[in-house]
This record gives structure tokens, sequence and C-alpha cells, in this order.
């Protein structure tokens, strides 16, 4: 869970205009391909060129991704305009990882699963995995990217459960998955140095229109 830091101990250079920033963003749509690490499909691709156009003028100084197909290719994009390579963390993988075929939730729309994720309740629609493993890993691989560019953006390409679980486990709300995050959307987060997190934008998609 956050750490709570105490106001009178934190420097006074430990501000949010002085914080690294993180953006988050999930993958381009992958391809129906009823595999276990699918790559991107034709609009998945597009999303990704769209996402690398409009970071094209911001100050990326690294580019992160999960070691699955769809996040490591949605993360090339954003780093070719920076002449970047990516660095693969495999702590950004989703949630379950152990399955042998990926769907996405548009494609599971008739089973009740994919029903209870349209109508908005999450609840019902996340598996059964270890919330509290998958934040610390998360908050962790956020943690040392930010260490590794003090200061700077890094752009950091996961997936929608995984980023659900970090952004709540920051708030300290009940749920571990409170939005559906769109393909390629963006979510920002400002590391301070003493290693706490501020999120400052939650599902930015203006880039796609």
């Amino acid at each position: 869970m956050t750490e709570l830091v105490d106001a009178g101990q934190v420097s006074t250079a430990d501000t949010v205009a002085a914080a690294s920033t993180i953006i988050l963003v999930r993958h381009g749509l992958p391809a129906a391909s009823g595999v276990a690490d699918p790559g991107l499909g034709d609009e998945g691709v597009e999303q990704a060129r769209r996402l690398g156009e409009w970071l094209r003028n911001e100050p990326v100084a690294q580019v992160v991704s999960s070691h699955y197909s769809r996040a490591y290719e949605t993360a090339l994009y954003a780093a070719g305009p920076h002449g970047l390579d990516v660095v693969v963390d495999k702590r950004l993988r989703e949630w379950d990882s152990d399955r042998t075929t990926y769907a996405t939730p548009e494609a599971i729309a008739d089973t009740p699963r994919g029903r209870a994720f349209a109508e908005g309740r999450y609840d019902e629609f996340i598996p059964d995995y270890d919330k509290v493993a998958a934040a610390e890993r998360m908050r962790a691989a956020v943690l040392e990217a930010a260490a590794r560019k003090p200061g700077e953006l890094t752009v950091i390409a996961s997936h929608g459960g995984v980023i659900n679980t970090l952004l709540t486990d920051i708030l300290q709300a009940p749920s571990p998955f409170f939005f559906n995050p769109g393909y390629t959307s963006m979510s920002r987060i400002a590391v301070l140095r003493s290693g706490r997190c501020v999120i400052q934008s939650v599902n930015e998609t203006a880039h796609l229109r």
C-alpha cells in the first residue's frame, strides 16, 4: 500500500514540479489470434502510431515495456520518434500471466464475465489474483524507472488490469479495477524524490481523435 510520508520530513525540493513524470500506457488493441501472446492488430497499430505521433513533441527520456508482444510493439511506436530503445521489465506484465490464450474483454462480451465488464461491474470481471503482489511489483518497476531518469519523462507500456491495480493502490481505493482504460490511453503519475506517487491524470485518449 501507499506509504504515508510525514510532511515535516520531506525536503522542500520534494515537489511535484521537481518530480519524475511517468506516463502509463495501456497497449494497443491486439490481433484476434487466440494465442497466449498476440501482437497488435491493424487497429492497434494505428492506435500505437497515433500515440507515437503525439509523443513526438514530448521530452521522453526513456520507454519501458512489459515483455508481452502487444505492450512491446506499442512501446516501439512511443520510442521511435526519439531514437530510443525499449527497456523490457517483466514486472509490468498483466495480472494473469499463466493463461494459454488471450481474449480482449470485448471478445468475451457474450459471457457473464464479459457482460459484467461492459456494464461496469468490474468486481465481477477481474480474475482471482494476488492484488498486493501485483501492486508491489508495478510500484517497484515504476520507482526504478523514475530513479533511472530523475526529474524526466518516462513512458511505460503495460496492461489495463495492472495499471488499475497500481492506481488503486496509490489512491488506497477498495477495488483493484475502477475504470476501463482505452487502448493506448495514457495515465500520468508524478513520482517525488521521496518515492511518493501523485496521480495527475487517468485515461487520456485525445491523441486518438
